[in-house]
């Protein structure tokens, strides 16, 4: 038949037949019983209430056959859908929503299957308002933690911070809110975990092994907690430390030594942020970048922190050390600490030597860990990594812009004439679409198209087209920048490129 005929069906019209057969076939099957959730009068009478809106909603969703799959799996997970169909019936913004993240954001997908009343969170208008402070969430959770024993405590305070993590990441899908504000909200939420945590867990150990005197725990974090620019899926960089005598033993019913107590501290701050309860998992900790990594102990004394930093550190240890910042402890204590790394930073340093010894470290990295793809946007040439590179070789060599946050330090130096302005752009470009696909692409994956004009109006750009053009620049932009930082290969030098 010929293709001007008339009669031909485009493909086009396949795919949007195939999509509602198959949601017709999924709605008989609710209807029928097949899921747990739904084989009570009640809970299909729910169903008949919100069907019309839920359906219309699930139709207009960026993807409608992704969208459908998931929240068909969503249902299937439920004891009962009473509730759930009920609170859409009532709030039908809730259903644009959840079809919303349903289709666009796996990670939302999945944590929304494994709580469903964290949709119930949006209800208060307030869950689209730029993300809290520290201060403002420890105030906001201090009466619904006050008097919990320490196991329903660490429940708790995951409940929180997954509603809270599920609010920012919707957020990110309703285009609420500047990318890089959303990922400093992540790290205030973090570090709001942390401080109670970290107090609840030095109040349950005080009681059995009392207090070392003129002493106590200090947690200094590093990478993208440091720089409060936390993603949806980061772990937390942290190094523990205590100040005072490490001679000095405990004063309570059972003694421990300082080193072994604040060993022992530590690692049960590390298990309660990451250990997962009922409530579920909380953080990944990676106490690696510790003095002697991995071999060496997990807490030492300041004065053995500073004294391993001038005497034994490699330089690479020194960059991250730009990237650190005190988020536990007294005031005092955070004060000493950050005077410690401040003095660190400002050591002389020979040119050649950090650019060598920073190249040579980046060699090692692209040799142990290579890109995993075209949208690795850490990884690879003019990633972000190479671009930390050399902003932190430029930091130490000038000893200016010691600021933790990656953006706050590059303004810093493009004001002095030590960052081109193309690689500040560039930098905004790549941080944002860093934070976008850790939560619409988790593993790595290119977005599905329905994510991608998402991630590129969230950089700035009016389509995906157009987003990785400017991704291209913005790599090349840095590439050259490392290029001329670094000092040339064996191989350059002998072909003169």
């Amino acid at each position: 038949m010929p293709e001007n005929s008339g009669c031909r069906v485009p493909r086009s019209a396949f795919v949007f037949l195939f999509s509602w057969t198959a949601a017709l076939r999924t709605i008989a099957e609710w209807r029928g019983g097949k899921l747990r959730a739904l084989r009570s009068p009640a809970a299909l009478d729910a169903l008949e209430t919100v069907l019309p809106e839920l359906v219309k909603a699930i139709g207009a969703a960026p993807d409608p056959q992704a969208t459908l799959t998931r929240f068909d799996k969503l249902v299937a997970g439920l004891p009962s859908a009473i509730n759930f169909f009920h609170l859409l019936g009532a709030q039908p913004e809730l259903a644009k929503i959840a079809t919303r993240v349903l289709s666009l954001a796996p990670t939302l997908a999945d944590a929304l299957g494994a709580r469903v009343e964290l949709i119930e969170g949006l209800i208060d208008k307030r869950a689209f308002e730029a993300p809290a402070m520290k201060a403002e969430l420890l105030a906001e959770w201090a009466a619904g933690l006050a008097g919990l024993d320490y196991e329903r405590l660490l429940d708790r305070v995951r409940d929180r911070v997954g509603e809270r993590r599920f609010a920012y990441g919707v957020q990110l899908i309703a285009a609420a809110n500047d990318p890089l504000v959303i990922a400093c909200g992540y790290s205030e939420l973090a570090e709001a975990a942390l401080q109670v945590l970290a107090d609840a867990t030095v109040a349950e150990f005080v009681a059995a092994h009392g207090r070392v005197p003129d002493s106590e725990l200090v947690v200094l974090a590093l990478g993208r907690l440091g720089g409060r620019a936390l993603t949806h899926a980061s772990d937390l960089d942290l190094i523990y430390l205590f100040t005072g005598d490490h001679l000095a033993e405990s004063d309570g019913p059972r003694l421990l030594g300082a080193t072994t107590y604040y060993n022992r501290l530590a690692q049960r701050v590390t298990a309660a942020m990451s250990v997962p309860t009922a409530a579920g998992k909380l953080y990944d900790v990676d106490t690696r970048l510790r003095p002697q990594g991995a071999q060496g102990p997990l807490v030492v004394t300041l004065d053995s922190f500073e004294r391993y930093q001038r005497e034994e550190a490699w330089t690479w240890e020194h960059m991250a050390l730009l990237r650190a910042r005190p988020v536990y402890g007294s005031d005092r204590a955070k004060a000493e600490v950050q005077r410690i790394i401040d003095a660190l930073l400002a050591i002389p340093r020979d040119p050649a030597k950090l650019a060598q010894d920073a190249a040579g470290m980046r060699d090692k990295i692209a040799a142990h860990k290579p890109p995993k793809g075209a949208l690795d946007i850490k990884g690879g040439p003019g990633g972000l990594v190479d671009l930390e590179f050399a902003m932190q070789v430029t930091q130490l060599v000038n000893g200016r812009c010691h600021d933790p946050n990656i953006s706050a330090a590059l303004a810093c130096l493009n004001t002095a004439r030590l960052a081109p302005p193309e690689v500040v752009e560039a930098h905004g470009l790549l941080a944002r679409m860093l934070v976008m696909l850790r939560l619409t692409a988790p593993e790595d994956e290119p977005p599905t198209a329905a994510a991608r004009q998402l991630v590129a109006a969230a950089c700035g750009e009016p389509g995906w087209p157009q987003l990785l053009a400017a991704h291209d620049i913005a790599r090349q932009e840095i590439a050259n920048w490392w290029a001329s930082i670094r000092p040339e290969t064996p191989a350059q030098q002998e072909t003169g490129s």
